[in-house]
């Protein structure tokens, strides 16, 4: 879903997140890792010491084998390891957000670098201390060429004013080199934003931000600009803060990537739920344009019955095929009409006892179907209203409201019930007397069948999520 565009400093950004594994399993996958690498580092050092006190014994046989089986041990320690140590220190270093990252290439490069420098440093060869310079002076230059490209850049981008989630959102991404005389060349745009994570403090405090690529522009004139457009999935719904850009890039060589972060004004994006199309089971739910006929006389558009005229009708109201058959005169009376207005009630209680990961699935899904609901109303030109807990808001029609609906739809989050006497679902008085009166009530809740009232369910079609 598309809207019209307005101009803002940031786009949002998003995090994506891969579902955890079961607790006890990460908890003895972890403690697994521990033991066996503590296991082989301690045989490591006795099939040294073992070593020493061999040779010192000369026993040579022994030192031979204790040396052997400190090659294997070593060799384990390379394969098991060495690769998850390197991963974890990868992360950390990643979440420290340096401005300067090195990539493969670049670690190639910097073991190539001292495995040279030690070289010349042992043989005092000129040519190996050449080769060494070169490779020192590649590094400066790179450095330099990477920060010249990242200078005086500014970023801009536009994005519409009606984000769903999980729909691609069509983002213009703009970046003016300001440069006089140097353009830019292979720039990467991020977003950045607060991170999401629900890590304690202390284990995420390198980890204060998120950043998503936005666009890559290969090149960048002096005192021009360039300008794509892309699409950007946000893939949950709520608020979406961003604070800011980063600029980086690999030039010129690909050892490093160098990054340059731009501060910019706080923009918080809504991103909406997404309406789905009702099942077939919902399309027996009233689908009524505002107005129902009812079975007494009123001034409507449908004929109720034909009588005699007196003189008090309306002479508009006279039909004349039923007055020639007749040969008296007579008018036609019409049905009144009533308004008929729908409330779509979202429970946002969660039920005792209820497993906090399969709840908040269950709700997110109740959220969905509200946002079906009300399009499929507004679609049908009825007269609307949501209600999310005790928090009723008006009624309303036209593709405003459902903007009004969908963004509290956006941002509603379940609450837990803090005590038997506190009454804050669907079932309290509020609810009772501001719906149940209405013509009509949808509600979707988590709560258990048996849990609902009768006066609920006589007044209301109940959906459960």
């Amino acid at each position: 879903m598309t809207g019209r565009y307005r101009d803002a400093e940031t786009i949002a950004a998003e995090v994506s997140a891969s579902p955890r594994p079961p607790l006890a399993q990460s908890v003895l996958s972890k403690w697994r890792n521990a033991i066996l690498g503590t296991l082989l580092v301690i045989s490591g050092l006795v099939a040294v010491f073992v070593t020493i006190l061999a040779r010192q014994t000369d026993n040579y046989t022994l030192a031979a084998a204790a040396a052997s089986l400190s090659l294997v041990i070593a060799l384990l320690m390379l394969i098991f390891i060495v690769p998850r140590l390197a991963k974890s220190a990868r992360l950390e270093v990643t979440r420290l957000d340096l401005p300067i990252e090195i990539t493969s290439g670049g670690a190639i490069f910097l073991l190539i670098l001292g495995v040279v420098g030690f070289a010349a440093w042992n043989t005092g060869n000129n040519l190996l201390f050449l080769v060494f310079s070169l490779l020192v002076s590649t590094l400066f230059v790179g450095g330099a060429a990477a920060r010249g490209s990242l200078r005086d850049l500014i970023v801009s981008a536009r994005f519409p004013d009606h984000i769903f989630a999980a729909d691609p959102a069509p983002v213009i991404v703009t970046l003016r080199n300001a440069k006089r005389l140097l353009p830019s060349f292979s720039i990467l745009v991020a977003a950045r934003g607060p991170s999401e994570s629900a890590e304690p403090k202390r284990k995420r405090r390198f980890a204060r931000f998120s950043k998503r690529p936005l666009a890559y522009f290969t090149y960048v004139p002096h005192h021009a600009a360039a300008e794509q457009r892309v699409k950007q999935v946000f893939p949950k719904r709520g608020h979406v803060l961003i604070t800011g850009f980063e600029l980086s890039t690999l030039f010129p060589f690909g050892f490093f990537r160098f990054r340059r972060r731009l501060r910019a004004r706080d923009v918080d994006i809504v991103v909406y739920p997404r309406p789905e199309p009702i099942g077939d089971e919902l399309h027996l739910l009233p689908t009524f344009a505002g107005r129902l006929v009812s079975s007494r006389r009123g001034i409507g558009q449908d004929l109720f019955s034909l009588r005699d005229y007196q003189p008090q009708d309306d002479l508009r109201h006279i039909d004349w095929k039923a007055t020639a058959r007749s040969r008296q005169l007579t008018v036609r009376e019409f049905t009144a009409e009533d308004e008929r207005r729908t409330t779509i009630i979202l429970d946002t209680t969660e039920p005792e006892g209820a497993d906090a990961e399969k709840f908040n699935y269950r709700f997110e899904r109740g959220v969905v179907q509200a946002a079906s609901l009300l399009k499929h109303f507004v679609d049908e030109r009825a007269e609307v209203r949501l209600m999310l807990g005790a928090d009723l808001g008006p009624y309303g029609t036209g593709v405003n409201h459902l903007y009004t609906c969908l963004r509290r739809l956006a941002v509603v989050k379940a609450q837990k019930k803090k005590s038997e006497t506190e009454v804050t679902s669907v079932a309290d008085v509020d609810l009772r007397q501001n719906v149940l009166n209405e013509d009509y009530a949808i509600m979707l809740t988590a709560a258990a069948p048996g849990s609902i009232p009768a006066q609920i369910w006589r007044a209301s079609f109940v959906i459960h999520i």
